[in-house]
């Protein structure tokens, strides 16, 4: 029989760890006096002892490294956890490769500049947002309502029948179209609620009578006579991480911080400009006055 300090010795498991494993019934003594409450191992626990210590300084959770002693599977359970570190360890360094993405991409100067615009007539499909989205994730709700994260052919799709119902309706869609966010109307400080627009500019909006543009799904606006303040990003082939905030709205942010101007509910609007995918211009911006 050993002692919890040969014991400890000779596996080279700590006296502190052999207590807690025992109150954890992961590693329990051999036998335990019942007055002077010492532990004592028989040499037959040596073996577990030492398993336990490789499992855990593999960082092994305990409770699988005591089910690999109880059910005599030490190897399937170091293999399933070599598996899952390896599946960490991609995940941050995807996170990794991501982060230094963005970075690069934030030093890089972007251009922003004040325009003076008339008036902007729009049709715009209008997306509510879920509750529960992740801002940080810059997902939005599908076309159809289901409240999950957009792929491109999803706004694809409803640029295109937007652009389909502005030439049926005789509004002359124009080029520009942008996307932007706002607060719905009836929101309050309680119960905020976010919209997506996919927004189209066209030449007239339409009669004012016809319901069909103003269902809350689709809307007919104008933007009136404004002073836009612009951020202009070039892409110049770089691949920004999914879900990452646009350098061009971090620009726009910091013009606005320099110019001392605090917006109250912005809507910012941004337009991707050109077909070829190594040379990509993004423009952000909001209406200062």
């Amino acid at each position: 029989m050993l002692t919890i300090g040969e014991f400890a010795n000779t596996t080279g498991i700590s006296v502190k760890a052999l207590r807690h494993y025992d109150e954890t019934k992961a590693l329990v003594p051999y036998e335990v006096d019942a007055v002077t409450g010492y532990r004592r191992y028989a040499e037959s626990q040596v073996r577990d002892g030492a398993l336990l210590q490789a499992l855990r300084a593999a960082g092994v959770p305990l409770p699988s490294a005591a089910r690999a002693l109880r059910d005599g599977d030490a190897a399937d359970v170091l293999r399933h956890h070599r598996a899952e570190v390896v599946r960490k360890r991609d995940v941050e360094d995807a996170a990794m490769t991501a982060a230094d993405a963005v970075l690069t991409a934030f030093a890089r100067p972007v251009l922003v500049e004040e325009r003076r615009l008339g008036a902007t007539p729009f049709v715009a499909r209008v997306i509510p947002l879920p509750a529960d989205l992740d801002a940080a994730g810059g997902g939005v709700a599908r076309g159809d309502g289901a409240g999950a994260a957009p792929s491109d052919e999803d706004a694809n799709r409803e640029f295109a029948e937007l652009h389909r119902r502005g030439v049926e309706a005789g509004l002359e869609p124009g080029p520009g179209f942008w996307t932007s966010f706002r607060e719905a109307p009836g929101s309050t400080a309680r119960a905020s609620e976010l919209q997506m627009l996919f927004c189209w500019p066209v030449a007239r909006l339409p009669e004012a009578d016809d319901e069909s543009w103003h269902d809350g799904r689709i809307l007919a606006d104008e933007l009136p006579p404004r002073t836009d303040l612009v951020a202009v990003w070039r892409s110049h082939g770089a691949d920004l991480p999914e879900g990452s905030v646009h350098p061009a709205v971090v620009a726009l942010f910091d013009a606005l911080a320099e110019r001392g101007v605090a917006l109250t509910s912005p809507e910012v609007r941004q337009r991707v400009i050109g077909e070829d995918a190594n040379d990509v211009v993004v423009e952000v911006a909001v209406t200062l006055r």
